[in-house]
C-alpha cells in the first residue's frame, strides 16, 4: 500500500511543480547491501576486499541509471532488521553476501532461499544470520521492483525462490520493467565482481538508457575469464525479466504499483 501512495504523491508533486527548478519530481529508492565481516581473515583465511568493491560499484551504477536516493550498508549495518525495514520502499535492490537455496521450515524438498546478513565485526556467519525469501516476500507485500541483483551463490538457479520474493517470474519474456540477476552455482566473488563490472560498463556506456540489461548480461557473459569454483560448478550467471528493459526507473507495465 505504501508504494502506491508514495508513487501517487510523487506524481502529484511532479504535476504541481512543473517548471520549478531544483525540485525533484519523484524518487526511486534503492538499497545496496554488502556483507563484509563474514569475508574477513577470521572466516576465510584472507581479508577479502571484494565486498567493498561490489558495494561501491553497485551504488555508483544504480545512481547512474537514475535510482535514488541509494542507501544501504557495507558491514555491520547490513542486518535482517535494516533490510526488511527498507525493502518495501525500494525500486532496486542489490545484495552481495553468502546465499543459498535452503530447505524451507516445512522440510525437504521445499526450498526457501536466503541471504546472510553481516554477522558483525569479529564474527562469522551462522544460520541465525539468514534472511529467508519467505520473510522478504511477506515484507514486499506484492510490490513491484525494477532491478534485483543477488550477487551471491546459487540464487540464480532454477530452484531459487528469491525472484518470487520480489514478484519477478522466472521468464525471459516479462512485459513488466523488471530484471533479476543472480549466479547459478557457488561463485568466487572475484568472478562476480568481474562479471558485474562488465555488466555495468555496458549498460551505462554510450548514450544513457540506450542499452538493455539483457544486452549487458550477454556482453558480460561474452567477456569470459571467470574462474570456476570446480569442474562441477562452472561460473554461470542467470537472469529473468524483460529482455527490452533498459534499467530506467519506471512503474510497471502490467501491474499497478503498491
Amino acid at each position: 500500500m505504501r508504494r502506491a501512495s508514495t508513487w501517487l504523491v510523487s506524481m502529484l508533486i511532479a504535476v504541481s511543480t512543473l517548471g520549478v527548478p531544483g525540485q525533484a519530481a519523484a524518487s526511486y529508492d534503492a538499497h545496496v547491501w554488502s556483507n563484509s565481516d563474514a569475508f574477513k581473515i577470521a572466516c576465510l583465511g584472507v581479508n577479502d576486499t571484494y565486498p567493498l568493491q561490489h558495494y561501491n560499484l553497485a551504488v555508483a551504477q544504480l545512481g547512474k541509471l537514475g535510482f535514488g536516493p541509494v542507501a544501504g550498508a557495507l558491514g555491520p549495518g547490513f542486518t535482517r532488521t535494516a533490510f526488511l525495514a527498507n525493502v518495501l520502499s525500494d525500486w532496486a535492490v542489490y545484495v552481495h553476501s553468502h546465499g543459498d537455496n535452503y530447505w524451507a521450515a516445512s522440510g525437504a524438498p521445499n526450498v526457501d532461499s536466503g541471504i546472510l546478513q553481516d554477522p558483525g565485526a569479529g564474527k562469522c556467519n551462522s544460520s541465525k544470520d539468514m534472511i529467508r525469501s519467505s520473510s522478504i516476500k511477506a515484507t514486499t507485500q506484492g510490490s513491484f521492483y525494477n532491478i534485483v541483483i543477488m550477487s551471491t551463490c546459487m540464487l540464480g538457479s532454477n530452484s531459487s525462490t528469491m525472484p518470487a520474493a520480489f514478484q519477478i517470474a522466472k521468464t525471459k519474456q516479462s512485459t513488466d520493467y523488471e530484471f533479476y540477476l543472480g549466479y547459478v552455482f557457488h561463485t568466487w566473488d572475484s568472478s562476480s565482481l568481474r562479471f558485474e563490472q562488465a555488466f555495468w560498463s555496458y549498460v551505462n556506456g554510450g548514450t544513457p538508457h540506450s542499452r538493455t540489461l539483457a544486452g549487458a548480461f550477454a556482453y558480460a557473459a561474452s567477456v569470459g575469464g571467470y574462474t570456476a569454483v570446480s569442474a562441477s560448478e562452472p561460473f554461470q550467471a542467470n537472469w529473468w525479466g524483460n529482455p527490452y528493459y533498459d534499467g530506467t526507473p519506471l512503474r510497471p507495465a502490467a501491474r499497478s504499483p503498491r
